[in-house]
Formats: C-alpha cells, structure tokens, sequence
C-alpha cells in the first residue's frame, strides 16, 4: 500500500514536459556506511558503481563496497559485490520501470587481539536477488528512484531470504556530473551512500 501511494504521488509531481535526465550510462563512486541491526560494529568505507545501457530496453550493472571498523582489540572487514543486468520498460520519456536479476557477494572479516597474539575469522554469502526499480524525474536536475525486491542468501551453514527496499535522489549538476544519496534497506544490514557520478 505504501509503495502504491509513493509511485502515485511521483507520478502526479513529475512531468514530461521537459527532457528526461535519467541515465544508466555512468560510473561512480562515493561514501558509504552499512549497519546490522544487532553488531557493535558499525563499518564505513567506500562504494564503486558501474552501469552501461546496451540497448534501448536492456542494461547490465555492478557494485562494490568496502568497508571497515575497529575498537580496542578487533578489526572488522565487510565487502559487498553485486552484478546483474536489468529489463527497462518506459511508460514515458521520464517514468521507467527497471526489472534486475542480480548475484552477489559479501564477505566479513575480523582480526581478534588478546594478549597471547591475534586471530582471524571470516565468513562468506553468496546472494541471489531480484528488483523492480521506478525511475522518475522531476525536472531536468532532479530524478529519484524507488524499489522493492527479494534477496536469498546462503551462509555455510544456513541460508535466509529477505524483502528489500530503496530509495535513491540524483542531482544533475553539471551536463555529466549527478550527486546521489542513496539508502537500501534487506532487512538484516542497511546501506547508504553518499555519491559522484559521471554520466557518459
């Protein structure tokens, strides 16, 4: 129902009485943060980002994170790395919906100190995820991006599977420069970045 709401009042703010300024032609890279909602750590790094638009209606798309934490005696590495390819279907020149399959990657390292030396421990998930993306602009520097999705993860010994939600605000500053804040919520870790980003 929220969702329903969201992309009704987008619709009725956004126009296409000027050119659309949304692009899956870019690089970027940025700031980034991921939270748990029951660990001390509270990891901060960066993020990279790469998608290209193949042809009119198909794109393919990667991501990679690191980040890192610390207290008294331990270091803790999280990296995140997604790739998928997306199905685009436009309702107008500045509404587009974005259908993705992706497969992911994340890894988790801690380095434990104690006074007889050091010890490590790391964990891995493989993901397979599912989105649906609306795209829509504003105005010619404002576009945003709001999505929901499915993600499965399996540990070495268990697996989960987790509803997803994103929200995403681009700023065209410049004719190939965007400025993004961008949230993604899966349940068990958020993320959130702070980006730049080169439309080519």
């Amino acid at each position: 129902m929220k969702i329903r709401a969201i992309l009704l009042a987008t619709s009725l703010i956004s126009s296409s009485a000027f050119a659309s300024n949304i692009n899956f032609d870019y690089v970027e890279a940025g700031y980034a943060t991921i939270s748990f909602d029951d660990s001390r750590f509270d990891p901060k790094g960066v993020g990279l980002k790469f998608s290209k638009q193949l042809e009119e209606k198909f794109l393919i798309k990667a991501s990679y994170i690191v980040t890192t934490d610390s207290d008294d005696n331990d270091d803790y590495e999280l990296s995140q790395l997604y790739a998928g390819f997306g199905y685009l279907t436009y309702l107008e020149e500045d509404k587009i919906i974005e259908v993705s399959p992706y497969f992911g990657k994340l890894k988790t390292e801690i380095e434990y100190s104690y006074s007889g030396g050091i010890d490590k421990s790391s964990y891995d998930a493989t993901i397979y995820g599912l989105e649906a993306n609306y795209h829509f602009a504003f105005n010619k520097a404002l576009n945003m991006l709001v999505g929901v999705g499915y993600e499965h993860l399996d540990f070495e010994y268990l697996s989960e599977d987790n509803a997803v939600y994103q929200v995403q605000l681009n700023y065209t500053f410049a004719e190939n420069f965007t400025l993004n804040f961008a949230h993604r919520n899966a349940n068990d870790y958020k993320n959130t970045g702070l980006n730049i980003r080169y439309n080519f």
